[in-house]
């Protein structure tokens, strides 16, 4: 099992890498300090994409005042439960201080659309899973999801968010949403709290 996980942490860190070298070339068109300090995003509800899951992300973004620079955290939690309403796995992940860019276009294959206008948090924190292999469909594919045994290990953690739902060509009809997990896997729902101050 030892190394199983260390396997996938080694090929997420891989994955995750890439995926910030895929935007690495996006300036950060965050606003500037005197305008917003901070952002508080909350979104909790039936995940999209996980048939069965209910899922809740917190998150924020500071600014430093002096730079501007800002930084981001994320604390997510996805559940999963059967037919009868049984929770069969559970997922935990956190992220302390990451990076942060503005990405002002983002093509979704799953729902062939180029979102605009968000939020992308990434870094390394920590992942923690219940003691349980599951197969589910994820987005058209059969995966086999992580097991960490109950135990928090190191891994790759990321967020969109989407404050409006905007996309090429319109709006998404259920307004602003979130995204939260590490690459490869993640939970998907509305926004139910985008604030700026």
């Amino acid at each position: 099992m030892k190394l199983k996980v260390k396997l996938i942490s080694v090929l997420t860190v891989v994955l995750f890498c890439a995926n910030i070298l895929a935007f690495a070339a996006t300036p950060l068109q965050a606003k500037t300090p005197d305008q917003i300090f901070k952002i508080d995003i909350m979104a909790k509800g039936v995940d999209s994409d996980i048939s069965g899951a209910i899922t809740f992300i917190k998150g924020n973004i500071e600014f430093d005042k002096v730079s501007g620079e800002p930084l981001g955290d994320i604390n997510f939690h996805i559940k999963i439960y059967d037919e009868s309403s049984e929770k069969i796995y559970s997922m935990k992940g956190k992220l302390k201080d990451g990076a942060v860019m503005m990405l002002p276009y983002y093509y979704c294959p799953v729902r062939d659309v180029t979102w605009t206008n968000l939020w992308y948090i990434m870094g390394v924190g920590e992942l923690k899973t219940s003691d349980t292999d599951l197969t589910i469909d994820y987005r058209g594919q059969t995966i086999a999801l992580l097991n960490t045994e109950g135990k928090y290990i190191p891994s790759p953690i990321m967020m969109l968010v989407s404050p409006n739902g905007e996309y090429v060509g319109g709006v998404y009809e259920g307004g602003g949403w979130a995204f939260a997990g590490y690459p490869g896997f993640g939970g998907v729902t509305d926004l139910t709290k985008y604030f700026e101050k």
